[in-house]
């Protein structure tokens, strides 16, 4: 079986399931569930979080004990000139101090004499501690921190991605509702404008009716069948549209089938706006990690301004002495190091880029809190306003339905006319029409709200 032969069956079992799994009548939350379980980008934003979780633990790395040996040997013209061997353990520590505990067995006729040791050779339990730059903080401290802040980034980073992914997805799918919707009322225009041709058709023939009014009936009949096609049309590209989020775990596309339908579009019945809060918005709280990354990154820059002096501290003893817990604190060797740059050009510099990157993070914070304040203030006055012409638009429907009702019933008793009825007929289909736009928009801006506040992507 050829791949191309593999991969079409497998497309083909794929929408069989998610046709069976689901409801008949595919509604925008489940839409929305599917989207967010199996879409590509859900499943990249899902990765990334594994990603961060995986630098902690690369950052933690930096943290694990490690043993250490080294050997050198000299020997020539049958004498033994030096053998030294160095072998032990380093364990780093969080809290800046590395413990140390090693041995040494040095022997030979020319052995440097500061590595002279004891026939059983010489070990020593110490530390080395940085009593300047890195007493509170270094670069392995900082990153360890820096790794779970990320880890705390991905994981709304993920939420941002899917908040923008079901957003556009849900937009989708609220416009496929509304052209089903439009080609309904289309159909249905057509299904009144065929029966009256049909029956004028007939009254013609056996000459109660003038041949023109057969004339203007099938006229109105063929616009009116146009108007389906086209929304048949707009209905298909839409359901494609639609379609292009639909995947199984972001490896296989998937297609509506058949027997699912498209739960019918309905006005809100409560008021999206009763609670203001945007807090939850991602993008908002990405600021929140950000600055938070970024006061890591300034106190480790702040610390980089101390002179590095370390020192280290090694209790000796032999090795039996060492494993027996037996210290003499009047054996132990010692050191230190200092290094400080004159002028710190380098670390002044590194420090106030930080405290830009800090000033501008905050700008920007402010400026996206009030943008989405702004946003959610439009839409909780357009969907006022839209719910209100939604009600004016039903109103007018009713009233031309009534109209075309009666100039209906005055031309089949011979007191109007063709044209007056095909008049008000298109526009009750019109102002039909218009409430099914205002609907679709009431829907949007509900799932505009639930996106400014950061609803879709939990």
């Amino acid at each position: 079986m050829n791949a191309r032969l593999l991969s079409i069956l497998l497309l083909v079992t794929i929408q069989t399931a998610f046709s069976q799994d689901t409801l008949k009548t595919l509604s925008l939350n489940v839409f929305l569930q599917q989207v967010k379980e199996n879409h590509p980008y859900a499943v990249i934003a899902g990765n990334n979080v594994e990603q961060a979780q995986q630098v902690i633990r690369l950052s933690k790395g930096a943290f694990d004990p490690a043993v250490f040996a080294g050997i050198d040997q000299k020997y020539f013209d049958g004498k033994t000139y030096y053998s030294t061997l160095n072998s032990g353990l380093k364990i780093p520590t969080r809290f800046g101090v590395d413990f140390k505990v090693a041995a040494d067995w040095n022997r030979g006729e020319f052995l440097n004499s500061e590595n002279a040791v004891p026939s059983g050779g010489l070990s020593y339990l110490g530390f080395e501690i940085p009593i300047g730059r890195g007493l509170f903080t270094d670069e392995r401290r900082t990153q360890l921190k820096r790794s779970e802040v990320a880890l705390t980034q991905s994981n709304f980073e993920r939420q941002l991605i899917l908040n923008e992914l079901l957003y556009t997805a849900g937009q989708e799918f609220i416009y496929l509702q509304e052209q089903i919707a439009q080609l309904a009322i289309a159909e249905e225009g057509f299904r009144i404008a065929k029966l009256r041709f049909e029956q004028i058709k007939i009254e013609s023939e056996i000459g109660e009716r003038a041949f023109l009014d057969t004339v203007e009936a099938s006229a109105q009949l063929y616009l009116r069948e146009l108007d389906v096609q086209q929304r048949q049309l707009n209905a298909q590209n839409a359901q494609i549209g639609v379609e292009l989020y639909l995947w199984e775990k972001g490896v296989l596309p998937l297609q509506l089938d058949t027997s699912v339908k498209i739960e019918l579009i309905q006005k809100p019945t409560v008021n999206p706006f009763t609670s203001a809060d945007i807090s939850l918005n991602p993008s908002l709280k990405l600021y929140d990690v950000k600055l938070t990354d970024l006061e890591l990154e300034r106190k480790l820059k702040v610390e980089m301004l101390k002179p590095q002096l370390d020192l280290n501290y090694n209790l000796l003893q032999s090795p039996e002495e060492l494993v027996s817990l037996n210290y003499s604190f009047t054996n132990y060797k010692w050191g230190a190091s200092l290094y400080m740059p004159l002028f710190l050009r380098k670390e002044r510099s590194a420090l106030e880029v930080t405290k830009l990157k800090i000033e501008n993070t905050q700008l920007n914070f402010t400026q996206k809190q009030r943008e989405l304040e702004v946003k959610q203030l439009q839409n909780s006055q357009t969907f006022i306003v839209t719910l209100d012409q939604l009600r004016t638009a039903e109103t007018i429907s009713q009233r031309f339905f009534q109209l075309a009702e009666a100039e209906r019933n005055f031309f089949f008793i011979g007191e109007s006319t063709l044209f007056l009825v095909n008049a008000r007929e298109i526009s009750y289909l019109s102002a039909q029409s218009k409430s099914i736009e205002f609907v679709s928009k009431l829907q949007k801006i509900v799932l505009t709200d639930r996106f400014v506040k950061g609803e879709l992507g939990l």
